[in-house]
């Protein structure tokens, strides 16, 4: 199963944390959201498209990126 995380900005309370993993759950072939509002992160574990969930978390009202997987890029660490 892929995994991406999301890098999520304006999250500001447990309210927004509940709304992103609202949205993300939503989109088809997600399996499982685990959003952490201290570090403004979302992980999904599922075959939800990328862009996908990024349009998701914009839908929502908060500002999304992807974060790029260290261990396929070893060269952004």
């Amino acid at each position: 199963m892929s995994s991406t995380t999301l890098s999520i900005e304006g999250m500001r309370c447990s309210g927004c944390a509940e709304n992103v993993e609202r949205a993300l759950r939503d989109v088809p072939g997600v399996a499982s959201v685990v959003v952490d509002l201290d570090h403004g992160t979302a992980v999904i574990e599922g075959g939800g498209e990328p862009q996908n969930l990024v349009s998701a978390v914009k839908t929502a009202g908060y500002a999304a990126s992807i974060v790029p997987d260290v261990q396929q890029n070893p060269s952004i660490v």
